[in-house]
């Protein structure tokens, strides 16, 4: 296959741990418009191509494999959620050009201009897109709003192995979030216009999907049932219910999940679409249990509205699992023992516990560069647990962790082996997010 202008290029798109939807939007598109183009989980397998184009979706994919993008050969381009603050990335890796946001018409243009010579000559042409000028990184004008109207993602083969918390893949149903969560990604990357699919393009790509060997669905996109939306409290079910009976019609109700839905955001309709179309699971981002650090996420809800929505599911016969952040600037101990109290009185069925992780181009992140390490609680050591050499921050996920085991519908037992997992995974989460920290603020690494 030849591109636009009759000239052989092949592409690789490699994703690192997972094979996430944008690089498989892009590769769609690349390949619609005459590219040899596939995608590539990893690198164990030796990247053979002109064009490389690296989707990342964590910041501590930036050091994490320095080594193994530097060894690949061929024009690198980095795209995806870390795009948001493209000096960042040209610090770390050695890349040529970084797509800025969303990627469907930067790439194909950039990957027009450079053409079989990967001519560099005109990359100030192409909107949307960041790349050097010898030590001056150049930010080319924003591309327009993209339209939700694009080519079938390029799917791979072997995508019925994929497990992505339990999907084998998320199906994009709409942009954007007019929500203002400090740490949330979403509105500053897709914006805070909602643009929703139509069903039938939805559909579609769920039928190929199935083609393919996938068999477990998540419709994803923020918060699930924004989609059909413009704004918050305009709750437009018809759309949301439609979407989910139409894709349950294909994968059956097991085999369909919502990944998350705000507080503020359901009704009666909504719910019991839910129960009778999906796995039977919500997922709400619940957070704290203190006001005040609800006012300090800019989450926009109250406690008594996550308790009328956990109530109003549970009336329906839902499972719930709810998010929790700890570690939030300014999180005191009086603050994080209102949650642990909150999140005993919700009695959920499962709970998931993250400590703040500041996502470049959010406002947590520029609030957490501001403070210096000796006064992140999270590089202060604790005292409970010290044997386990854990930070203030860090003890209080795990003591939450624990917590949730005793308090949750179910209860589970405590055993020597959970103990020592909740114990890794809270390290490994400080680990990172101390990581990202440094990585914000100029630190050694």
């Amino acid at each position: 296959m030849v591109n636009n202008n009759g000239e052989n290029v092949k592409i690789t798109i490699l994703t690192p741990e997972f094979y996430n939807y944008g690089a498989l939007l892009i590769g769609g598109i690349l390949k619609d418009a005459g590219y040899v183009v596939d995608v590539q989980k990893g690198f164990e397998k030796e990247v053979n191509a002109d064009i490389v184009i690296l989707s990342l979706h964590s910041t501590i994919h930036l050091i994490k494999y320095k080594l193994e993008i530097e060894k690949i050969k061929g024009f690198k381009i980095v795209g995806g959620p870390v795009s948001r603050v493209p000096e960042l990335i040209f610090k770390y890796l050695p890349v040529d050009v970084v797509v800025i946001g969303e990627g469907e018409v930067s790439t194909l243009d950039l990957v027009d201009k450079l053409g079989k010579d990967l001519d560099t000559s005109e990359l100030e042409e192409v909107k949307g897109i960041a790349f050097k000028n010898g030590v001056k990184i150049v930010k080319t004008k924003r591309v327009p709003i993209s339209s939700m109207n694009h080519s079938l993602p390029l799917i791979p083969d072997d995508i019925s192995s994929e497990n992505i918390r339990g999907a084998n893949v998320y199906i994009e149903t709409h942009r954007g979030c007019p929500g203002n969560c400090g740490f949330c990604q979403v509105p500053c990357f897709f914006g805070r216009e909602v643009r929703s699919r139509p069903v039938d393009e939805i559909v579609s790509e769920v039928k190929e999907f199935l083609k393919k060997g996938a068999s477990r669905i998540a419709v994803s996109g923020g918060t699930g049932s924004l989609y059909g939306c413009k704004k918050f409290n305009k709750v437009s079910e018809n759309s949301f219910v439609e979407l989910l009976k139409e894709i349950s019609n294909l994968t059956g109700p097991k085999n369909l999940t919502i990944p998350d839905i705000r507080v503020d955001m359901i009704n009666d309709e909504i719910l019991e679409a839910v129960r009778k179309y999906t796995n039977g699971w919500i997922f709400f981002g619940v957070e704290s249990g203190s006001e005040r650090i609800l006012r300090k996420m800019r989450k926009g809800i109250t406690l008594d509205e996550i308790r009328d929505a956990v109530d109003n599911a549970k009336s329906h016969g839902i499972k719930i699992a709810g998010s929790f952040i700890v570690g939030y600037p300014t999180e005191t101990e009086d603050d994080f023992e209102a949650t642990v109290e909150f999140a005993d009185e919700l009695m959920l069925d499962d709970y998931f516990v993250s400590i703040a992780e500041p996502i470049p181009g959010t406002a947590l992140a520029d609030e957490v560069s501001k403070i210096p390490l000796n006064e992140n609680l999270l590089f202060l050591k604790g005292e409970e647990y010290k044997r386990y050499d854990l930070s203030i921050t860090e003890e209080r996920c795990l003591n939450l962790m624990l917590e949730s085991y005793i308090f949750r519908r179910i209860p589970s037992p405590m055993t020597d082996e959970l103990f020592k997992a909740l114990v890794d995974e809270t390290r490994s989460q400080g680990n990172h997010i101390r990581t990202v920290i440094k990585m914000i603020t100029g630190n050694p690494v």
